[in-house]
């Protein structure tokens, strides 16, 4: 078993992962990521709330690529397991649309009205809808990769750690790559923050959905990034999970984005050229 972090108590937990000093819940970014969300979805090609669950949150907003064969992006957004849509972060995807890729923008039904492992499962119907609908996105389906900002970031460690063979049916390196950002890969501290409430997390699921304890012995490449001004927590938990994942024999790159924070990292995504759309277009072309 790793070894638990450093912040132990409450006031410890929530002042690493606090909501103000990462500006979830100031008005002018919610503003902002909605306005250039609506852009992008009237900008591009984009065909909107298809349902692949049995829940009604569970859709997804697909933007087909321009010329047939490109790879397909999964994008899951974040919001700490508990607010926001995809509605409000297709922004994130323009990055990707810029560069012919297709993309998936996935949704899941919020917490407390489901547990993290119901959300996982939605992400999950969203790649294997992909898989099955490649054509109906112009993508190739031997080109998936995953990619989420942080709860979404978790849901893309999560993915990468799937069995997909089983349950799913699908084959084992469904996804090729997957690009967590600024993810959670370790939910103990959870169970102790402001969070707990709401996530509703136990025994069990803090280490089921916790894509650390998950890291199986067939894998696919990860490039896992955050904001170079983050939290020490994030930090923290972005190398030790960056770390299992070698251990195991598997590649794992990292980029921890100078100057960026918790929310510019993210939005940087909309311009194809920035420094992290850059790497991370690199990590996905050398895993092609």
């Amino acid at each position: 078993m790793f070894a638990e972090s450093p912040f132990t108590t409450q006031e410890e937990i929530d002042l690493q992962f606090d909501l103000q000093n990462h500006c979830w819940d100031e008005g002018p970014y919610i503003e902002t990521f909605l306005t250039h969300s609506a852009r992008v979805r009237e900008s591009y090609e984009c065909i909107e709330d298809i349902l692949v669950g049995s829940r009604d949150e569970e859709r997804i907003d697909i933007f087909p690529a321009t010329q047939a064969g490109a790879p397909i992006i999964v994008f899951i957004h974040g919001g700490w397991w508990r607010i926001g849509t995809r509605k409000w972060f297709t922004f994130c995807v323009q990055g990707f649309l810029d560069r012919g890729y297709a993309v998936v923008a996935s949704d899941y039904t919020l917490c407390p009205a489901v547990g993290i492992p119901d959300i996982s499962n939605a992400s999950r119907l969203a790649i294997r809808w992909a898989y099955d609908h490649a054509e109906k996105l112009r993508g190739d389906r031997d080109k998936i990769f995953v990619t989420g900002h942080s709860a979404g970031g978790q849901q893309a460690g999560m993915m990468a750690v799937t069995d997909w063979s089983g349950k799913y049916a699908l084959p084992t390196n469904v996804i090729k790559g997957s690009i967590p950002m600024s993810g959670l890969f370790d939910l103990r501290p959870f169970k102790k923050s402001w969070l707990q409430p709401k996530l509703q997390l136990n025994g069990d699921t803090v280490l089921s959905e916790s894509p650390l304890f998950q890291i199986p012995d067939i894998a696919p490449p990860i490039l896992v990034t955050l904001g170079g001004t983050e939290s020490v927590e994030f930090h923290r938990q972005s190398l030790v999970f960056l770390e299992a994942w070698r251990s195991k024999g598997h590649r794992a790159e990292y980029y921890d984005a100078p100057g960026l924070d918790h929310n510019t990292s993210v939005i940087s995504l909309m311009n194809k050229d920035s420094d992290l759309s850059v790497k991370v277009n690199d990590f996905i072309q050398s895993c092609i």
